[in-house]
């Protein structure tokens, strides 16, 4: 098993053989932002790039010698990783965070080989932060890497992306995730599990493939009976909002964009905006108004997700919007 075909990712092979390349000709990048696609596997090369840098065998990151194994199990003294602190409510990176790590990344490796610091994910460091980071980036030691994983580049200052290189990394495509997964694991249900998991190929193999094409349907029978107006809103919402609300979201999410599809307008088969195999004919349709609507809606409870705020009742009122919608559609009920 060679260095550059350890992680067995086939959609990222280019990016993990260029990487390799960069290595073995000294030219390994000592600011990297890669920018990921969700669920494409930027872990998995965040740590790549530490076994090039710490990795004591020929060819590098073989994976087995013992500097790779403590990279895998995070126990490397060489390796700092800068996350959200367990306290932090919003899931930040703060200032105090990144100038405690700073004041480690000036000192010599401890194994002389040189040393990684990883930020996990780069988008959540506040923008005080992002400022504090910048001088280490600007004028790393020797020996030193900086790897910054994020699929939000947006939300990093201008200053962070000039000290870096980018690396873009992107998602496999629904024929290679589907091809993947089924080698990992054969199961008939992970089309709707990857559906479950908004084409997250990674987080779709840590779930049980049948579990979430039930998690899938009893969400579209939900949705399909709430803009018929026959969705009981306040049982329903309580056990969404404790149980799998991210990925209940991803089928919601789903659920829309597919009645956004079959408008003829956009290349779609079917005029009305029905739920499919899950909603009678003669049921209520949604106009593309209200679906445009009900994702903006969506997304607004998703953005919730890291907060403090009462997630039943976002659901709930993401529930009674779909009941509106319905009964504005077919005010004849």
């Amino acid at each position: 098993m060679t260095a550059t075909t350890e992680p067995q990712l086939p959609w990222l092979a280019d990016a993990f053989a260029n990487l390799h390349s960069a290595a073995e000709a000294g030219r390994l990048p000592q600011g990297l932002l890669i920018h990921e696609a969700p669920g494409a596997g930027g872990l998995h090369l965040v740590k790549y790039v530490a076994r090039l840098v710490l990795c004591k065998e020929t060819p590098r990151a073989c994976g087995h010698c013992s500097a790779c194994r403590r990279v895998d199990s995070g126990e490397h003294p060489d390796l700092l990783r800068i996350v959200p602190a367990e306290e932090s409510k919003l899931q930040q990176i703060g200032v105090d965070d990144v100038r405690d790590a700073c004041a480690q990344l000036v000192l010599s490796s401890y194994e002389g080989r040189g040393s990684v610091a990883v930020v996990l994910p780069a988008d959540a460091m506040t923008h005080q932060a992002a400022n504090s980071l910048l001088k280490t980036l600007e004028e790393p030691r020797a020996g030193l890497h900086i790897v910054l994983l994020t699929s939000r580049p947006s939300a990093l200052p201008a200053t962070i992306h000039s000290r870096c290189q980018r690396l873009r990394l992107r998602a496999p495509t629904t024929a290679e995730a589907q091809q993947w997964l089924t080698a990992q694991r054969p199961s008939d249900d992970w089309p709707a599990a990857l559906e479950a998991c908004a084409g997250n190929v990674l987080m779709a193999l840590d779930h049980d493939p049948s579990q979430l094409r039930q998690l899938r349907d009893d969400t579209h029978r939900a949705l399909a009976e709430a803009v018929r107006g026959r969705l009981d809103v306040l049982r329903t919402a309580d056990p969404w909002a404790k149980d799998e609300l991210s990925l209940r979201l991803n089928c919601i999410e789903s659920w829309l964009t597919q009645r956004i599809l079959r408008d003829p307008s956009l290349g779609g088969e079917s005029g009305h905006l029905r739920t499919g195999s899950h909603l009678p004919e003669g049921a209520s349709a949604l106009n593309m108004a209200q679906t445009f609507g009900l994702l903006d809606l969506v997304r607004e409870v998703r953005a919730t997700l890291g907060t403090s705020l009462n997630k039943t009742l976002s659901m709930e009122r993401l529930l009674w919007a779909f009941v509106a919608a319905g009964a504005n559609s077919n005010p004849r009920g």
